[in-house]
C-alpha cells in the first residue's frame, strides 16, 4: 500500500490463539513491509507483550484460553497510556459487536474476513493514529520562535490528510453503490450547498463528507441491507460515527460526524436515530440526506435496485416538502432541477 508506505514504520500486535488465523494475519500483510507483526497465542501473553512492544495497532481475537478477548480489551483500556492504540476485534460472533465497542474497541471484523478488507481497515486506523500522534506533538511543542509557522503548516497537513482519510474510509463502502456514486453525491451536495448559501469551506468539506455518509453500512450484515426499516439497518448511523470517533476534531471531521449521524432525520421528526425535527437537524445532514434520497430513487444501490425517472423523483420529493425535507431545500432543488440533471448525466 503506497499511501501507507509514506507514513513510515508501524508495529502490529496480533493476539490470536488459532494457528491458521495467525498465519492468515501474517500472509495478509506480507506485501506491506513497513508493518512489523508481533504475535501472542493467548490473552495472558498478549498483555505481557503489549508492555514490551510499542504497538501502533492491535488485532484481538475474542475466544481464547486463559484470558478471553473481552477481558484483555477491558484490561488494556483501563490503562490510559494505551488509549492512542486502536484495537480491532476479529471474531465470528456478530452479537459481541455492541459489547466490544462499549469496552473501547475501535472496530470489529467478522470472521471469516476478506484479507483486503482487513488491510484497508488497518490502514485507515493507522492513518488516524499517525495524525493524532502529530496533533499531540503539535500541542506539546512550545517555546520555539517558529512554532506558529510550524502549527500553520501542520494544520494544513492534517486537514488535507483528513480529506484523504475520509476517502480511504469511504472506499470500504463503495460496494454499496455504483463506481461513481460518491463523486456524484459529492457534486449534488456541492450544488445544493452552494445554492443554499454555504460558504466555500463548508461546501468543500461537505463534498468530502459524501464519501463516508453511509460508512456504518459496512457493519451491517448483508442479509439486513434490504430491510431499511429494521432496527439493525437503522443502527448504521450510530455505527458510522463510532468509526470516526478517535479522529482529532477539525471542522471537516465535526461536519462528517453530523452528516453520518443525522442524514436520516426527517423535517417532521419522523426520522432516525433521534427523531430530530426542523432546524434541530444540522443543515449539512439535511443536504446529505436530501441528495442521498434523490440519488437512491434514480440510481440502483446494492440494497435498493428499484429506480424511477428523475422527473418522478422530483414529484415525489415535492410531495415530501415539510414532511421528510426542509421546504427551502425542496424549493431550491425544484427551481434548479436542470443543474442536478446535468450532474446526473455527467456520471
Amino acid at each position: 500500500m503506497k499511501q501507507l508506505d509514506e507514513l513510515g514504520e508501524f508495529t502490529m500486535l496480533s493476539i490470536e490463539d488459532d494457528v491458521f488465523n495467525q498465519e492468515l494475519a501474517v500472509a495478509t500483510f506480507m506485501d506491506t513491509p513497513n508493518i512489523n507483526i508481533y504475535q501472542a497465542p493467548n490473552g495472558e501473553e498478549g498483555l505481557k507483550l503489549i508492555d514490551e512492544v510499542p504497538a501502533d495497532i492491535i488485532l484481538l481475537d475474542l475466544m481464547m484460553p486463559k484470558k478471553s478477548g473481552l477481558e484483555v480489551l477491558e484490561e488494556i483500556r483501563k490503562n490510559p497510556k494505551y488509549d492512542p492504540i486502536p484495537i480491532i476485534v476479529v471474531s465470528s460472533k456478530w452479537k459481541e459487536k455492541r459489547n466490544i465497542h462499549k469496552l473501547g474497541a475501535d472496530d470489529f471484523v467478522l470472521k471469516p474476513y476478506d484479507p483486503e478488507d482487513l488491510k484497508v481497515r488497518v490502514f485507515s486506523h493507522l492513518r488516524v493514529k499517525k495524525f493524532n500522534d502529530l496533533i499531540r506533538l503539535i500541542k506539546n511543542r512550545s517555546g520555539s520562535k517558529d512554532t506558529l509557522e510550524y502549527l500553520r503548516d501542520s494544520v494544513n497537513t492534517i486537514d488535507n490528510s483528513h480529506k484523504q482519510l475520509l476517502g480511504q474510509i469511504g472506499n470500504l463502502a463503495h460496494g454499496y453503490m455504483d463506481e461513481n456514486g460518491s463523486k456524484r453525491l459529492g457534486d449534488y451536495a456541492k450544488m445544493l450547498g452552494h445554492l443554499y448559501g454555504l460558504n466555500s469551506k463548508e461546501i468543500e468539506n461537505l463534498y468530502h463528507c459524501m464519501s463516508i455518509y453511509d460508512i456504518g453500512l459496512i457493519r451491517i450484515p448483508k442479509e439486513e441491507l434490504e430491510s431499511e426499516n429494521s432496527k439493525i439497518f437503522r443502527s448504521h448511523t450510530e455505527l458510522g460515527v463510532e468509526i470516526l470517533n478517535g479522529i482529532e476534531e477539525t471542522s471537516l471531521i465535526s461536519m462528517a460526524k453530523k452528516v453520518v449521524l443525522y442524514h436520516h432525520e426527517n423535517w417532521d421528526g419522523s426520522g432516525y436515530p433521534y427523531g430530530l425535527s426542523g432546524p434541530e437537524i444540522p443543515i449539512y445532514a439535511q443536504i446529505a440526506g436530501f441528495v442521498d434520497f434523490f440519488d437512491k430513487l434514480t440510481t440502483p444501490r446494492l440494497y435498493s435496485k428499484r429506480v424511477i425517472s428523475a422527473e418522478d423523483a422530483l414529484s415525489y420529493i415535492e410531495r415530501e416538502s415539510r414532511l421528510m425535507f426542509n421546504p427551502e431545500l425542496v424549493d431550491i432543488f425544484s427551481k434548479n432541477f436542470d443543474k442536478f440533471i446535468e450532474i446526473k448525466e455527467k456520471y
